[in-house]
C-alpha cells in the first residue's frame, strides 16, 4: 500500500513511500484523526495532502497535522485530519442569498471560490481547485454566525447532517477538483443481530427535545419575539401545545430575516432527536450485507438492535486499520462518556 504527498502549496507530488500500518477514523463533524506510518521521511509539511492508496483503491485522503519519527529510525508516523479541514478557518458570511435561490451547494462552491482558491492573495489561495455544484438544494437557513463570522469546516458538517450535502475530492494531475452534491441515498437497513454485526454495545438518552423556546431576533426589523415549538407523538412539530411527548425543554436565540427561515432552524434542534442515541458496532469487513462503500459518515441507516429494535439513525463515524478484519462503526450523535458505559 502507497501513500502519497502532495505540496498544498502548489499542488506537486512530494513523495510516494509504502505504507508499514494504518488506522483510519472518519466522523460526522470532519474531526477524525488518521494515522499513517511510512516506510521513510515524506518530506512533507503540515498542511499538505496525503492520499492512500492500495492499488487503484483510495483508503483516505487528508491533509498533515504533524509528522513524527524517533532518532534513527527510518519510520515515519505521519497524523492525518480529514480533507475537509483544509477549509478549517473563521469567515465572514458572504454570498448568502445563493442559499435560498440557487442552493447550499453552490453557496459552498461559491465560499470556497471567494476565501480558499479565488481571493486575491496569491500566498495562501489555492488556485489548483475546481469546485462544481452538481445540485441545488435551497433552503432558507442561513449559517449561524458570531456577528457575521462562522466556521466553514463546521458549515460543511452541518450541512452533512441536516442536508444531505456530501463533498468529493478528487486528485487529478493538475487539478483538484471538488464536487458538492445531495447525496440520493436510501436509508440502510443494517441487523446487529447477525453474524457479519460481531459486536454491539448501545447507549441511549432517555428524554428528547420536548419544547423548544426561541427568541428570534428579525434582523430586518430588528424586533424580538418569542415563538414555542413542541414535539407530538407523531414526531411532528408545530407551535400547537397538544399531544406532546414527555421530554426536555431548551432555549436558543434565533438571528433571521424571515419567519421561514426561523422556523427551518428550530425544526433542525428537533432532527437531532432521531440521533439522540450511540450504538457501536464492528462489521466484518469482508460482509456482502454492507459492503465497505456504503458504510461512510452521513449515511442514514434504519438500525435494529438486540435491546431497542428498529429505529432511524446515522453514520457518526467509521474506523478501520490495516491489521483489523473488522470496520468500526458508530451511529448516532449522542457524545458517550465512560460512566455512561459503565450503567
Amino acid at each position: 500500500m502507497l501513500c502519497y504527498f502532495i505540496s498544498r502549496k502548489d499542488y506537486s507530488l512530494i513523495n510516494c513511500i509504502e505504507t508499514t500500518s494504518f488506522s483510519v477514523v472518519h466522523n460526522l463533524d470532519c474531526g477524525g484523526k488518521t494515522k499513517i506510518v511510512v516506510a521513510g521521511n515524506p518530506g512533507a509539511a503540515d498542511e499538505d495532502f496525503v492520499i492512500l492508496k492500495d492499488g487503484k483503491e483510495v483508503k483516505f485522503k487528508g491533509i498533515i497535522e504533524k509528522i513524527d519519527h524517533a532518532d534513527g529510525e527510518l519510520k515515519h508516523s505521519v497524523s492525518c485530519l480529514e480533507i475537509e479541514r483544509i477549509f478549517d478557518r473563521k469567515i465572514l458570511l458572504s454570498d448568502v442569498e445563493i442559499i435560498k435561490q440557487t442552493g447550499i451547494e453552490d453557496f459552498i462552491a461559491q465560499t470556497i471560490k471567494t476565501y480558499f482558491s479565488e481571493s486575491g492573495d496569491n500566498f495562501a489561495d489555492m488556485a489548483y481547485i475546481n469546485c462544481k455544484a452538481l445540485t441545488h438544494t435551497p433552503i432558507v437557513a442561513k449559517p449561524a454566525t458570531d456577528k457575521g463570522i462562522y466556521n466553514f469546516k463546521t458549515y460543511i458538517g452541518n450541512a452533512k447532517q441536516n442536508y444531505g450535502i456530501f463533498l468529493d475530492f478528487e486528485f487529478e494531475k493538475d487539478r483538484l477538483n471538488i464536487s458538492i452534491y445531495k447525496k440520493e441515498q436510501a436509508a440502510m437497513q443494517i441487523d446487529t443481530t447477525i453474524t457479519d454485526v460481531t459486536s454491539c454495545e448501545e447507549t441511549y438518552k432517555v428524554k428528547v427535545l420536548s419544547k423548544l423556546n426561541v427568541l428570534w431576533n428579525n434582523t430586518v426589523t430588528q424586533e424580538e419575539s418569542m415563538r414555542y415549538f413542541y414535539l407530538h407523538s407523531d414526531r411532528s412539530t408545530s407551535e400547537v401545545n397538544e399531544d406532546r411527548i414527555d421530554g426536555t425543554i431548551s432555549t436558543i436565540y434565533i438571528e433571521a430575516e424571515t419567519e421561514e427561515e426561523m422556523i427551518q432552524e428550530a425544526k433542525n434542534e428537533f432532527k437531532n432527536n432521531s440521533y439522540s442515541h450511540s450504538i457501536e458496532a464492528d462489521i466484518v469487513a469482508t460482509s456482502k450485507l454492507y459492503p465497505f462503500e456504503e458504510l461512510y459518515a452521513g449515511h442514514e441507516v434504519r438500525i435494529k438492535t438486540a435491546a431497542a429494535g428498529i429505529q432511524e439513525s446515522i453514520i457518526s463515524e467509521v474506523s478501520f486499520d490495516d491489521a483489523a478484519d473488522v470496520i468500526s462503526v458508530k451511529f448516532g450523535i449522542l457524545k458517550v462518556r465512560l460512566t455512561d458505559k459503565l450503567k
